[in-house]
């Protein structure tokens, strides 16, 4: 074997593992690409859902607020129509026009003190009552009745 025979061999060698690196290479960067991809898309979807909260918990917030402060059931709820118009309203609407009587708009009036929101005072905890670390009563405390249980009656 010539030395130009082993100069060929080993410039073979390289050759394959040049392309093996570029293939692993190339099979990185798509994998890297993917990842991002997939990264980007679940941070959208992260995004928008988050939104979808922020703007539900903003609702209720402002439900609350319209609520006088109070964060009820029914005032947190979804509003829902109201199916039980029968038309009196109409009617009243009518007769308070014709007697001139004015609503107030309520954006106009102070709200009183008593209904501006106060957090509520922390609710107290009556102590518990110290109880004895054992399973039975302590000695000292006998019921009213005498205990004739150990008591032998021939002996007296």
């Amino acid at each position: 074997m010539s030395s130009e025979d082993d100069l060929a061999r080993l410039k073979s060698g390289l050759a394959d593992v040049e392309r093996e690196n570029a293939d692993r290479m190339s099979l990185i960067d798509r994998r890297v690409a993917r990842s991002m991809e997939e990264s980007k898309e679940n941070g959208d979807k992260l995004r928008k859902e988050t939104s979808l909260v922020v703007a539900s918990l903003a609702e209720r917030n402002q439900r609350a607020r319209a609520a006088g402060g109070w964060a009820t059931e029914s005032s947190l709820a979804d509003k829902v129509e109201d199916d039980g118009d029968f038309g009196f309203e109409e009617d009243e609407e009518e007769n308070q026009r014709r007697a001139g009587y004015k609503t107030a708009d309520p954006l106009d009036v102070p709200l009183p003190v008593a209904q501006r929101q106060v957090p509520p005072p922390p609710p107290v905890v009556p102590p518990e009552p110290a109880r004895s670390p054992g399973r039975h009563r302590p000695r000292g405390q006998q019921d009213e009745e005498d205990d004739y249980a150990n008591t032998d009656w021939l002996e007296a």
